[in-house]
């Protein structure tokens, strides 16, 4: 990025990043987002240790994190005459920051395996004078969580991620633009949900996410979730049926444990819970690339109900 050497001030969101390592000291990525070291972010750290003494609530211990996302700052002030348009601008900015964040969390997530989260969005600028300081704006998200309660290893980012990660922040921005990211908002944000809680919780948050997909409001969800979930992601007839299997069992266990029908041991959930996080993962993104591609929802389930009808009679 440069603005250490930089003449003039330059403004950033700026968000630390836990359980994270990157490939390199510094990393690029779609949207003018960037992934950088502590260590190669002059004064930062230091500057943050003075201010350590409750600063914005759980951040406040830099040997937690050795990671920070840097945003682009779009919003300014030039030209614009009164504080109501100013407050405007301000507010478009936040919202923007904000979705920009959860979108980039959601893809590194949607890439592996790896319990990566975000601390807040705080409004920042580096002066070549006087080094960091943080503004008065403060954005937590949805992804601005740090309660891990479960032993998944720290996310690994890779430099083949990258056209991955790149690609499924492009879709997530171009669905949000078209006002057609809602059709598959509550996947979203249970993926993103079971990455913070127990077990248990976890495996109701994915088949949750699994419904909304797959199922909507329709009868029969046992069923027809395994089928089309194995529809789409299964290449041969024994991977089919090793992920419908899968899909009916983890099904099982979640009506078990929210009807309270049959105790589910923490091990048989650590057995089935990666798997299904593996399945959601890949149908989140084989329904965004569809969706972008300018599928309906709804031709997405009828065409997995055909294959699903087509698989049964062979």
């Amino acid at each position: 990025m440069g603005f250490a050497n930089s003449s003039k001030a330059n403004r950033f969101w700026l968000c630390p990043l836990y359980s994270f390592n990157g490939y390199s000291e510094s990393v690029e990525l779609a949207e003018g987002i960037q992934i950088k070291a502590i260590s190669v972010l002059p004064g930062l750290s230091k500057y943050i240790q003075g201010r350590s003494r409750g600063l914005y609530g759980q951040w406040d211990n830099p040997s937690e994190y050795n990671a920070v996302l840097l945003l682009p700052y779009h919003a300014g002030g030039k030209g614009v005459s009164g504080p109501t348009e100013l407050a405007r601008i301000g507010y478009l900015e936040n919202d923007r920051a904000r979705d920009l964040l959860f979108d980039l969390v959601t893809a590194l997530r949607l890439c592996h395996e790896g319990k990566i989260t975000a601390g807040p969005l705080i409004s920042s600028i580096v002066k070549p004078d006087s080094g960091w300081s943080f503004g008065g704006t403060t954005v937590w998200t949805l992804v601005s969580k740090r309660d891990f309660l479960h032993q998944d290893p720290e996310y690994a980012l890779n430099q083949s991620d990258v056209p991955l990660a790149n690609e499924l922040v492009g879709n997530l921005a171009k669905l949000r633009k078209l006002e057609k990211l809602d059709a598959i908002n509550i996947a979203l944000r249970r993926f993103n949900s079971a990455y913070h809680g127990y077990i248990e919780d976890r495996i109701i948050d994915q088949m949750i996410a699994f419904e909304s997909l797959y199922i909507g409001g329709e009868r029969g969800i046992k069923k027809k979730l395994a089928e089309r979930t194995a529809s789409l992601l299964g290449g041969g007839q024994a991977s089919k049926d090793k992920i419908f299997d899968e899909m009916k069992d983890a099904y099982k266990k979640r009506c078990d444990l929210v009807h309270v029908i049959k105790d589910v041991t923490r091990e048989e959930l650590g057995e089935i819970v990666p798997k299904t996080e593996e399945y959601l993962r890949l149908s989140i993104r084989k329904f965004l690339s569809l969706l972008s591609e300018g599928k309906s929802l709804e031709d997405i389930r009828n065409k997995l109900e055909k294959i699903s009808r087509e698989w049964n009679k062979s």
